[in-house]
């Protein structure tokens, strides 16, 4: 999640309160860092909403009488970046393993987002600017856009006079862009992007699941697109030489991480749709500050 942050007033006495500064290296995100200590409640409060997301045991007696295996996600790590100079940070990320035991839930982009907005409003106001995830589309092999069509009618319960100009963008590594051939046939196969049917196949997809609730379309010229999230995708290894491959520009009613989550998964399932079951990176991001009325 990607935003600025204004701490609470009382956030630092309660943190000296409750911690040693010195048990801090530093403040941006580093380990042992308070970003990670704090965001760490993500965990139980995951577990309070009945997401079981760590492997557990339970001894009496010095034997163990109960295991609990993950049920939604496998926790793995988090972090953040508090800096309080008044921009925009990458607030709070998390990096979980998806489950792959049949039945296969579908990736749980929602409820991580949930608790990490909700643990990050404990420490202050937020002021959200944008989303990004990497998913590994391949193991989502649930079909999960029934989904998004059930969800269009609480999208469309909006001020039909806001706008919010929103820019979604993908990104995958070169050469696993397109689908393969078939014999007598060349693939799809692209360096530079996917193919501009492969990106109209995703933005119909989207339009079909949003149903009115969002204006969905791909931009016409470069020069005139929409600014997109910076990420800097060569400094993770996971998305080291992924470049983007596709942008649709989006009008929305509102602006929450609400909505950018059905946005990331309308689009995770229309790249499932169009056969792009690759790993991708899809941010969602204001390009405008206030709403056009």
């Amino acid at each position: 999640m990607h935003g600025i942050l204004q701490r609470h007033p009382w956030f630092d006495r309660v943190v000296e309160q409750r911690h040693d500064p010195e048990d801090y290296e530093s403040s941006e995100g580093s380990e042992g860092s308070i970003e990670e200590d704090l965001l760490g409640l993500v965990i139980d409060r995951a577990g309070s909403y009945g997401w079981q997301t760590l492997s557990t045991w339970l001894n009496e007696g010095g034997k163990v009488t109960a295991h609990h295996e993950p049920t939604a996600w496998a926790h793995e790590e988090v972090g953040g970046d508090w800096t309080g100079d008044g921009g925009i940070h990458q607030l709070g990320w998390l990096q979980a393993g998806v489950l792959t035991d049949t039945p296969r839930p579908g990736l749980p982009v929602r409820p991580i987002v949930q608790v990490l907005s909700e643990t990050l409003a404990r420490v202050g106001e937020v002021t959200f600017t944008g989303l990004h995830a990497l998913l590994p589309l391949q193991a989502a092999k649930r079909n999960t856009a029934f989904h998004q069509v059930e969800l269009a009618p609480w999208f469309a319960l909006a001020d039909p006079d806001a706008r919010y100009e929103v820019v979604v963008t993908v990104s995958s590594s070169p050469g696993k862009l397109g689908k393969p051939g078939k014999p007598g046939k060349p693939g799809r196969y692209r360096h530079d992007g996917m193919a501009k049917e492969d990106v109209e196949a995703v933005r119909d997809a989207v339009r079909d699941m949003a149903q009115e609730a969002v204006d969905v379309s791909v931009p016409v010229a470069e020069g005139g697109a929409l600014p997109g999230l910076e990420l800097d995708l060569d400094r993770v290894p996971h998305t080291q030489g992924m470049r983007e491959v596709m942008r649709l520009a989006c009008r929305t009613r509102e602006w929450s991480p609400d909505i950018a989550v059905w946005l990331v998964e309308m689009v995770a399932d229309g790249l499932r749709e169009a056969g792009r079951s690759v790993p991708s990176v899809i941010t969602v991001s204001l390009a405008s500050p206030t709403p056009k009325l």
